[in-house]
């Protein structure tokens, strides 16, 4: 598996966030455990949120950040959101949360079809180790736009995983 390696600039997203384990009810790819009801809970909002606060109102995001606690105990955050633009960042309602992406390289994985439900974390890890680089932060981010159909239709979807990387030299 090969990546395409990308630049890009910063980038801010707004959205709803969870911290704990996201698979202590459900694992997997599952709408039931507390990513997809963190979904349902960002979806459910949009209605209510003004009709220009998001740049591509087809495109979201997914970003999983490890923290002290990862490792140990299986926590960590996980984000979901879209893309604003730094111009309506004062317009953006009090119960959505903003993440700050910083400018940085990234190794962009596409997986479609059953490859997005596999272990493909482990995948990326083996690439990362093997490459010339390292990630200098401790997230990812999973884009979602016109390619993905649905849960139920996951063998017809593709997403794009954001890995940042930097040279390891």
């Amino acid at each position: 598996m090969q990546p395409t390696i990308t630049s890009k600039i910063q980038c801010i997203l707004a959205g709803m966030s969870f911290y704990g384990d996201p698979f202590e009810s459900r694992p997997g790819w599952d709408e039931q455990n507390e990513i997809g009801r963190l979904w349902s809970r960002f979806t459910a909002s949009m209605p209510s949120l003004p009709a220009n606060l998001f740049v591509k109102s087809d495109t979201a995001y997914e970003v999983h950040m490890a923290t002290s606690e990862t490792n140990q105990k299986g926590l960590f955050e996980v984000f979901v959101g879209m893309e604003i633009d730094i111009a309506v960042l004062t317009d953006c309602p009090l119960d959505l949360c903003v993440k700050v992406l910083p400018a940085v390289s990234y190794a962009v994985f596409t997986f479609q079809g059953e490859t997005i439900v596999s272990d493909w974390e482990l995948d990326v890890q083996k690439w990362l180790t093997a490459s010339e680089f390292t990630s200098p932060f401790t997230y990812n981010c999973q884009l979602y736009d016109s390619r993905f159909k649905g849960m139920d239709k996951l063998s017809d979807s593709v997403i794009d995983v954001y890995i940042p990387i930097e040279n390891k030299a």
